[in-house]
């Protein structure tokens, strides 16, 4: 089962907007045996392999134990992944594998679960790595291109095209925590104005399948502003971006990756790399556009 990595709040909508990214990808293999409801990860390879880890402690084992609880089967998963998506870049790495395990879960289960189980499942896996069950990154990986959430999964699939800036700078090993941490309990009015007013613009570009509208959107959040002291260089970085045609700059989920909305993305790559390359940051810059939803290879 493959699932694409995934770019959350793009922008205001925090925790509640998240887009299927064809950048990277995880495969997960699952086998239902005997049992009482338990799971783990028996084998983790691939290129982001080697701080994953093994057992019980593993977002994809937490999320197939929810799975099986919905699903209300006496069943033991035994799960084997493909590390393809970085982790703690901001690209969901656990979400992607999550939803892989939930995805491939209920196929062998004869689809018995609804979409917002599946979701609710996999949520429970972000738990393990970060702290809290939130569902922006395992529901695009889930069903690909961009979602809402709310009481209800909302899917679109916007015809956009975007860059994936990663820096490679070293991170806290609990990053999301961290990065959620540094988010102030209460936002002065004029910022939350701002915010709403940034969002509103987020889902009409949506709704319409308007860029333009949707970049607007994307180019501020109280989130970001909170958050991109953390990221060397964010600000100059999304200055340079948008003097060169990018549409919208935000970070991606808790960072540090960074998502720009571009028409011309070749060009505004070549100045990112430029000025990664003036504040000495090691990182990689990629073309990526909507993906699909986890599905069986």
């Amino acid at each position: 089962m493959r699932a694409f990595c995934s770019s959350a709040n793009l922008g205001p909508g925090y925790d509640i907007v998240g887009l299927a990214l064809n950048a990277f990808h995880d495969i997960v293999e699952v086998e239902l045996v005997k049992g009482d409801g338990r799971a783990e990860v028996m084998d983790v390879r691939g290129p982001y392999s080697n701080s994953i880890p093994l057992g019980e402690r593993n977002s994809a084992a937490e999320a197939a134990r929810a799975a099986l609880k919905l699903a209300e089967q006496r069943l033991d998963a035994k799960i084997r992944i493909w590390k393809g998506v970085p982790p703690r870049r901001g690209l969901g790495s656990s979400g992607a594998s999550a939803a892989a395990t939930v995805r491939a879960i209920d196929i062998l289960l004869g689809g018995v679960l609804k979409d917002e189980e599946l979701v609710k499942a996999a949520s429970e896996g972000e738990r393990i790595s970060s702290g809290s069950a939130h569902p922006d990154n395992v529901a695009p990986s889930l069903f690909g291109g961009l979602v809402v959430i709310g009481r209800e999964v909302l899917k679109f699939k916007p015809d956009f095209e975007f860059l994936l800036a990663i820096p490679w700078i070293d991170v806290p090993e609990n990053k999301t925590e961290y990065m959620r941490n540094l988010i102030p309990k209460e936002v002065p009015l004029d910022k939350f104005s701002k915010h709403c007013l940034h969002l509103s613009h987020l889902m009409l570009g949506i709704a319409l399948n308007d860029a333009r509208i949707f970049g607007e959107g994307m180019n501020y959040s109280f989130i970001d502003e909170c958050r991109s002291r953390s990221i060397p260089g964010f600000d100059e970085l999304r200055r340079r971006a948008l003097e060169n045609g990018a549409l919208g700059v935000s970070i991606s989920g808790a960072g540090p990756s960074i998502l720009i909305l571009c028409e011309d993305c070749p060009r505004v790559s070549r100045v990112l790399r430029d000025e990664f390359k003036r504040i000495g940051v090691p990182a990689t810059i990629l073309e990526a556009s909507p993906a699909e939803g986890a599905s069986a290879l």
